[in-house]
This record gives structure tokens, sequence and C-alpha cells, in this order.
């Protein structure tokens, strides 16, 4: 037994060094082997182990040579040409980002669909994104795919999506399985995000905080030291339906009052159309004047008003450092509706609690396919339990 243990530790320590240098290579491109020790604080000989393996896996490449002012010129290394993909499902869209290893971008593509619709056609949807980024740069290393919903992801099945009721009961893992030829690597879409914050946006600078998307649906993902917090039954974070209006509109979901119902897009979609001649179906269609001003600011204090509410309980139970408030109906409203939900946090929260807590917009676009396009990237880069980025 203790030799087993020992056996376990050895290959677990390696497997973390291996990690580590593989993030020193992805921070700075490129790199010399010297830079790397440097940077791990592992000895040259295990750089120039792990090296090799990397140089004969073709996961890394020579990258030519740089003059040292004190011997012979460094030998830099990068990263050889390896893609991931990451494909958002949403309601109403579909979109897609091809990126590299380094978190860069190469291309992305969307497709749209009415609310509610078929499988048949999401599932088109997707496989046509899938086929247009596929066929721009091989090889690739994996595909990550974030859908709102209740998600089993060890039996691979939607238990409930209020928002895309034709995913309920889907095997997604079989479904998919049938058009993508590559290792398959699923989320839901708000802890998604989260991750998408976590390694490239507002969230690299913070060890905690909690990302909420507020879009066709409402949901956070909350992110503990690092790494990406599920709870006991793995389904953490279903803000959009904690109850804000006791007795009030009927949700989707079948209970009354959900904060989804109030300041979710569809519900916006809903009082806009109601307003304008010209019906639209996505919030990025809106153009100034569409409504009259006094309606618009009827519908921006009313939507700041139900997030502080919703956000006011996250703030009291978590306490967390930093929000980040990300999707299309924050896009739509922008800054402005920061005031409205500080003004109704302000009434709610416990005040230890929420002087503690800022407040950000996301500045990222396309943030939930690059959340989806980090899960493959994870198993490259981090090590569960043990090394997050």
């Amino acid at each position: 037994m203790p030799g087993e243990l020992q056996l376990k530790n050895h290959s677990l320590i390696k497997i973390i060094n291996r990690t580590k240098i593989l993030n020193a290579i992805r921070e700075n491109k490129p790199i010399a082997r010297s830079q790397i020790a440097e940077k791990t604080d592992l000895d040259k000989k295990s750089i120039t182990n792990f090296v090799t393996e990397l140089l004969h896996e073709g996961l890394i490449e020579e990258a030519g040579k740089k003059d040292n002012v004190s011997g012979r010129p460094f030998t830099m290394l990068e990263f050889r040409e390896k893609y991931v993909i990451g494909i958002y499902i949403a309601p109403h869209f579909s979109r897609g980002v091809l990126m590299d290893l380094y978190g860069r971008i190469e291309a992305s593509h969307e497709e749209e669909y009415p609310f509610y619709s078929s499988l048949d056609k999401i599932i088109s949807a997707v496989k046509n994104i899938f086929k247009i980024l596929s066929s721009r740069k091989p090889p690739f290393y994996g595909v990550g795919i974030c859908m709102p919903g209740i998600l089993d992801l060890a039996n691979g099945t939607v238990v409930e999506s209020v928002n895309i009721p034709a995913f309920n009961g889907i095997n997604f893992r079989n479904v998919f399985a049938e058009f993508i030829n590559l290792p398959l690597y699923f989320e839901e879409e708000s802890r998604s995000i989260a991750l998408a914050e976590k390694w490239f946006g507002t969230g690299r600078n913070y060890n905690d905080f909690v990302c909420v998307e507020v879009s066709g649906g409402i949901g956070a993902g909350i992110i503990n030291n690092r790494r990406l917090y599920k709870g006991a039954g793995q389904y953490a974070g279903e803000i959009g339906h904690l109850a804000i209006e006791p007795g009030g509109r009927k949700c989707r979901c079948g209970n009354r009052g959900c904060l989804e119902t109030y300041a979710s897009e569809k519900t916006i979609l809903e009082y806009i159309n109601a307003a304008c001649s010209t019906p639209i179906e996505r919030l990025c269609y809106f153009r100034q004047g569409m409504i009259p001003q006094k309606k618009y600011n009827e519908l921006l204090s009313e939507t700041g008003t139900r997030l502080g509410m919703g956000l006011s309980a996250v703030v009291n139970i978590l306490c967390p450092k930093v929000i980040i408030l990300t999707g299309s109906v924050v896009n739509f409203f922008g800054e402005p509706l920061i005031a409205h939900i500080n003004c109704e946090m302000k009434k709610h929260c416990v005040p230890g609690s929420y002087e503690k807590t800022e407040i950000y917009i996301s500045k990222l676009e396309l943030v939930d396919a690059i959340g989806a396009a980090t899960l493959p990237l994870s198993t490259l880069f981090e090590v569960p339990e043990y090394f997050y980025v």
C-alpha cells in the first residue's frame, strides 16, 4: 500500500508539473527552456525531459533562435498549430468559435432560429456551425458545447431545459457524437461563461467571483478559489428561478414570480414588440427610436430593479467580492443598468456584504462560445482538484 500511494503521488506530481510547463508556454509565446524553468521553479533536467516528451507528442515545436548575451542562443518553443472549437446553444440562436491553444479566436459563426424551435432545427444549426469551423484549421484538440438547462453531465442527459424544451430528456452526448468525431466536453451555459471570464476576462484578476448571465434565461456561474463551484447536486447557480414576486407571473418552470419572468430577453422583447410597429426577434436588432424614450426608461428601471432583487440574494448568501454581468440583456442596457441594480441592492442587502461587492459588465465578446472552448482547453492546462489557471 505505501508503495502504491507513493507511485500515485509521483504520477500526480508529474501531471501537475507538465501542466505548469504547458501554462508557461501558453502565457509566454515564444519561450525558451531556461525561461520555463524560471517561471515554474522546476529543475532544468525535468524541463528537458518534459519538453522532449511534448515535442515527440507533436504538441509543441521549436520556433527559431533568440540571441543570448551570456552564451549560446536560446532555442524558442511554442505550440504547434492546433485548435479547439466552442459552441454555445441558446434558445434562439447558436454560435461557435475556433480558437488556438493560446486562446486566440481564428473564426466564428452564428446561426439563428425561432424561440422554441424543434430539436432537428437546432441540431441542424449546430451541425452547420461545426462543419464551417472544422473546415478551416485542422488538427483539433476537442470541441466544447454549452447549453441552458439542468444537465446530468455524468449520464449525458438534459434533465430539464425550460428555455429549450426540445432538449428535455435528450442524451446530448449521443446526439452530438453522431456528427462530431472529436473529443466532446459539455457544461451548462452560465457556468461556461464564468469559465470564459476566469480564463480571458475580468475574472482573471480574482480568485473568487460570481458571473451572472442575463439572456434568454438567467443563471450564475460561481468561481471559488479559481475553480467552478457546482454544489452537491451539481446544479448551483440557477438564480433565474429565484422567486422575487410570490404569486407573480407564471414561469415556464411551473412556478410563479421567478426572476426570469421579469428580466429575461424574451420578457423584454415582449414589452418592446408591444410598443413598436416592427417586431424584432433579438435585442441586438433594437434601434433607438423604436419605442418612446419614456417607455425605454421604464423598461430599464424595471429590469434593473428586478435584477437588483435577485442579485441581493446572491450577495447576502455568498458575499462575493465581484459580480460580473453578461448576456444580451446586459449588453442591451449597458452601464445605466448598474445604477438601477445598485439602487435596489442597497434596499435588500446586508450593508457589510453590499459594500464589499463590486459589479462589472463583461468586456468579452462571444463570451458564451469562448466559455465552451475553455472546456477542452482545461483538459490541457488544468488538473482537477489540484491546479487551475
